[in-house]
């Protein structure tokens, strides 16, 4: 039986332009209607309060907890509606998803993102599909990606051990450091080109070949 395939959402399979749009545009733009700041110093305070908060906090990843703080009276599917033009999938990403699906690779979804947030761009691509699970560490677990209890909470849902997942992601400790410590063989995705080794994808049309010759 072929491994199972966990995957990272922003910096992965999509770029982190919806993502910002909303946290960074749409947020500061309806403070400042609310407030009645000018746009720049309503984005100015808005980000002040995201570090703040810092993204080690769940808070830090939950809209609704946003809009609550802020005063701001919407809800996450309008701005998310606002957003729509801005969500967008790197090149490769619907071709090697339809690769991986037809060589018999199961797919996983992982994300620190809100369960909202994640179904939203999928549904907008078209990509949910390829998907056999999706878990939001933020919505599911209420935790952030980057433990190692997630992984393992993972592996316990999914009936795997670690021999039997492979995750590829964009951030070097949390989506590779974290679940090798566990046996998880794992890739970093590095669309720069700052790192060089076996474990370093360029883009995810390398996936599919390193999984077959056993790097990693």
């Amino acid at each position: 039986m072929k491994e199972r395939i966990s995957l990272d959402l922003d910096g992965t399979l999509v770029d982190m332009s919806f993502a910002n749009r909303v946290w960074l545009e749409e947020i500061p733009r309806l403070y400042s209607l609310r407030h009645g700041l000018p746009l720049e110093e309503a984005k100015r305070v808005v980000k002040e309060e995201y570090d703040r908060v810092g993204d080690g906090r769940l808070e830090w990843y939950d809209l609704r907890y946003w809009l609550g703080k802020f005063d701001l009276r919407a809800e996450p599917e309008e701005l998310f509606e606002r957003c729509r033009g801005a969500v967008r999938a790197y090149p490769e990403v619907p071709g090697v998803l339809e690769e991986l699906r037809g060589e018999g690779y199961g797919l996983i979804l992982l994300t620190n993102a809100p369960r909202e947030f994640a179904l939203f761009q999928l549904e907008v691509l078209g990509l949910r599909g390829y998907f056999d699970r999706i878990f939001s560490s933020f919505s599911d677990f209420r935790r952030i990606k980057r433990s190692e209890e997630t992984y393992r909470i993972i592996l316990e849902l999914c009936g795997l051990s670690p021999s039997q997942l492979v995750h590829v992601g964009d951030h070097f400790e949390y989506d590779y450091l974290v679940p090798r410590r566990l046996g998880i063989r794992s890739f970093y995705l590095d669309r720069k080109g700052r790192m060089e080794g076996d474990f370093v994808l360029r883009d995810l049309r390398e996936l599919k070949g390193r999984l077959e010759n056993g790097s990693g």
